[in-house]
């Protein structure tokens, strides 16, 4: 049977072609795509007014203006967070303890070898793994949501973006801190 498929275009195609993520935000060509469908479809007896057109489009705009304010004031906050948690380093405080087991994964990858776990091979999984510090946060987990006080150390930032605290080798959700001394 002979193929149709050119084998160089093929892999060039599907070798450079940057794969599309997997969203259910409608953009602005979806949206397009709309208003042409809508366009091409319409009666034509009674057809719609530009007026209507036009007000599909400022809704559309100041939904997109809505999500980039949403995504700034996201950005802010984080940042908020992060500064409250760093300006208690040096500061006595009483906290809750969290299961560790992931920001110390982190950390230790990043020590070890430039990157967070998630993007480590699976070799250097292991050895974090193995790394006495990550033994010790799952030996410690069962304690998590006890309380910790003690002085700050440093401040580490989970996966979820969360400021997290260290205190004492424990680590403590910025969220959770009762007291500041």
């Amino acid at each position: 049977m002979a193929s149709n498929l050119d084998p160089v275009t093929t892999l060039k195609n599907t070798t450079y072609m940057p794969q599309a993520k997997a969203t259910q935000d409608l953009g602005q060509v979806d949206f397009m795509k709309l208003i042409i469908a809508q366009m091409r479809n319409q009666n034509p007896l009674e057809p719609q007014k530009d007026s209507d057109f036009m007000a599909q489009m400022a809704q559309f705009e100041a939904l997109n203006q809505a999500k980039t304010t949403a995504a700034a004031i996201k950005v802010m906050q984080s940042m908020q967070e992060l500064t409250s948690a760093t300006s208690m380093i040096g500061k006595s405080i009483i906290g809750k303890q969290v299961d560790a087991i992931a920001i110390t994964r982190d950390t230790v990858g990043r020590e070890l070898y430039g990157a967070p776990f998630a993007q480590l091979s699976t070799s250097q999984r292991v050895s974090v793994n193995q790394d006495e510090r990550v033994v010790a946060a799952a030996r410690d987990s069962s304690n998590a949501g006890a309380e910790v006080s003690g002085k700050v150390d440093r401040v580490a930032v989970g996966v979820d973006g969360i400021p997290m605290l260290m205190v004492n080798g424990k680590v403590v959700d910025l969220f959770t801190v009762t007291e500041v001394k």
